[in-house]
């Protein structure tokens, strides 16, 4: 009997350590969402989509210290269809604050497609396409290490960080990590030529563009955005943007969408709270692919934002 312990022991402790460190370098340099519901509860947060996730939360904490001393900004930005703004959002953002936040500082993005729904289904959240994904899936955003994200979410096998660390991938275009304060960082290995790029680029305006044929704004949408707005405004200062983007997908955005501010605007201002659309400003950024800032833009930005926070 104790001979056969033994050999039990013996023979699992190793896959069990072998596991446990997958998980340790999963959680330390994965480019997924796990970071995300691994980390704490914040005090404050930047939400929206996967325009604002590689907002920097550093750059901004070093600005508005001197108005806001206790927050520490956290991004809780994931894509369009991961965190439009309706109830899983809600209660995602609800379970990764701080219950006794006062002082916090709260940056929420808007764009049309996180307040859509497809014009071929009802205007119900039951039917709302981020019910299969991690923001919602996940019930526990703030556990480390997050088994149930791994389980239900994690797209890759367990050992992928451990498969990368073997055998790296070949000619990358671009590495991308997760930051402690929750920024997805990109570090540009090797860009596109700019023929390549231009093309690239057209290909996705023009997905972008059928997008919007497939969808209508919610209500259902626009009045969770109104909650969360609402909610976060007892923890803090609460700032509604919509970021820059360039011309061509910024002109697909209001030809689907004309009234998009002026609806906004009238959510802003019976939450009395400020909204700045910052396409309306002229910029030097750079995108890269039309949507997404560059990363030294993206730096530059961020200081933008912090300096109107504090105004």
């Amino acid at each position: 009997m104790k001979k056969s312990i033994y050999r039990l022991i013996k023979f699992s402790i190793p896959p069990l350590l072998f596991i446990c460190y997958a998980i340790y370098l999963t959680g330390k340099n994965t480019d997924d969402f796990y970071k995300r519901f691994s980390s704490p509860q914040q005090n404050s947060l930047i939400l929206g989509s996967s325009r604002a996730a590689s907002m920097n939360p550093e750059i901004i904490d070093k600005i508005i210290h001197s108005k806001y001393p206790d927050a520490k900004l956290y991004n809780y930005a994931f894509t369009w269809a991961h965190s439009p703004y309706g109830p899983k959002y809600l209660e995602s953002i609800k379970k990764k604050l701080k219950s006794d936040t006062k002082n916090g500082v709260f940056i929420i993005t808007v764009e049309p497609t996180a307040l859509m729904v497809n014009k071929n289904e009802p205007d119900d959240p039951q039917y709302y396409i981020e019910n299969d994904k991690s923001v919602a899936k996940t019930s526990l955003v703030a556990t480390n290490p997050n088994l149930e994200y791994l389980l239900e979410s994690y797209n890759f096998s367990i050992t992928n960080e451990v498969n990368k660390k073997i055998r790296s991938e070949k000619n990358p275009m671009i590495e991308v990590s997760v930051r402690d304060n929750g920024q997805v960082h990109g570090k540009v290995i090797k860009r596109f030529s700019a023929e390549k790029r231009k093309e690239v680029n057209a290909e996705k305006m023009k997905e972008l563009k059928n997008r919007f044929n497939d969808l209508k704004i919610s209500n259902i949408r626009l009045n969770y955005l109104s909650k969360t707005i609402d909610f976060l405004k007892q923890h803090g200062k609460v700032m509604v943007i919509r970021m820059p983007v360039s011309k061509v997908p910024y002109d697909i955005e209001n030809s689907a969408v004309p009234d998009f501010d002026k609806i906004i605007l009238h959510i802003t201002t019976s939450e009395k709270v400020p909204y700045i659309n910052y396409n309306n400003y002229p910029n030097h950024y750079q995108w890269i692919d039309e949507v997404h800032l560059e990363p030294s833009s993206m730096d530059k930005f961020s200081g933008v934002i912090a300096k109107n926070i504090i105004r």
